[in-house]
């Protein structure tokens, strides 16, 4: 297959991989994954502010439990992470879906002692 681009594209292609010192077929590669996963992610953001936003009686009915969030749409749901995982990655495969804590994001803090110096 070939793809056809105007010459100052393909000219500011080859300049910006040669700047990271990649190949231009790599440069194309990396753009196009970083490109996907910020869809991804906007996508997994989108899904997680629509479960945040319903009513906390409607989050309760899920207490204890991770969700699956898919088209604004709690898929399924179950009590262990992973088996949740997979099942929603046996049903759709790769497609991006919300997985969390049905109480919500869970922050973790880690308290780490620091060496000072007399």
């Amino acid at each position: 297959m070939t793809l056809e681009i105007p010459a100052a594209l393909a000219d500011a292609i080859t300049t910006e991989a040669r700047a990271q010192g990649l190949p231009v077929e790599d440069y194309v590669e990396a753009m196009l994954r970083r490109d996907r996963l910020a869809a991804e992610r906007r996508v997994i953001e989108q899904e997680q502010a629509w479960w945040l936003s319903r009513p906390l009686s409607e989050r309760a009915r899920y207490e204890g439990q991770y969700i699956a969030v898919s088209g604004h749409q709690v898929i399924d749901s179950d009590a262990d992470h992973q088996a949740l995982r997979r099942r929603v990655r046996a049903r759709l495969g790769r497609r991006p879906v919300l997985l969390m804590p049905a109480e919500g994001p869970r922050e973790i803090s880690i308290v780490s002692p620091r060496i000072v110096s007399p």
